[in-house]
């Protein structure tokens, strides 16, 4: 058999059909998507169906091709109204405005419970203005930064979360970034009192 690529991934076509399902459906509680090339554009369509959808709860995206356009885009989905509780974003291409489209719309968020973002661009820009507008979230529980080349700044956002005593933040997992002595120090000092079980390298 003759290797194509263009055999591989989502179509246009099928990000179409699969927006009318989403539409038409009203059991599907978990959509999952990751590897199939899906980007920005693909996305845009898969919207249609996705942000006039009240019952998919899990939606895993992991392993794409989406930037910081397809955050924004996706961000319509974490309004106060909407019901997802679990977003895996891992492995794809968002940078640091990603972050801070994700930290915006998360301010006003109390269904997202689970949000996995390693593997991308963030850096430490991003990764400070995600977790500035998690600060005061009574929802989230788990929280995947690894591998984002995160440094102090995040640290810094972090730390407000660490210690606050109402924040439902059960699991971080900081590994493969750019953390220096001082910053595991200060984290360590923030979990004294904290449940938080983490990772970091």
């Amino acid at each position: 058999m003759r290797y194509d690529r263009m055999l591989f991934g989502m179509k246009i076509s099928d990000a179409n059909s699969l927006a009318k399902s989403i539409l038409e459906c009203d059991y599907l509680t978990t959509l999952m998507l990751q590897s199939n090339l899906i980007d920005d554009d693909l996305l845009r369509m898969l919207m249609m169906g996705l942000i006039k959808n009240s019952q998919i709860t899990n939606l895993d995206l992991s392993h794409n091709k989406i930037t910081n356009h397809g955050v924004r885009l996706l961000s319509k989905l974490l309004g106060a109204r909407n019901v997802l509780t679990n977003l895996n974003l891992a492995d794809n291409q968002i940078h640091t405005e990603g972050g801070r489209y994700l930290g915006r719309a998360l301010r006003g968020n109390d269904s997202l419970l689970s949000v996995n973002l390693r593997l991308n661009r963030l850096n430490d820009d991003g990764g400070r203005a995600f977790l500035e507008g998690l600060q005061g979230n009574r929802a989230i529980a788990h929280i995947n930064l690894s591998a984002n080349s995160l440094g102090s700044m995040t640290v810094s956002a972090l730390i407000p979360i660490l210690v606050d005593s109402l924040s439902c933040l059960h699991s971080l997992d900081l590994s493969c970034n750019s953390l220096i002595d001082e910053d595991l120090n200060n984290i360590a000092q923030s979990l004294k009192n904290n449940k938080v079980s983490m990772t970091g390298r």
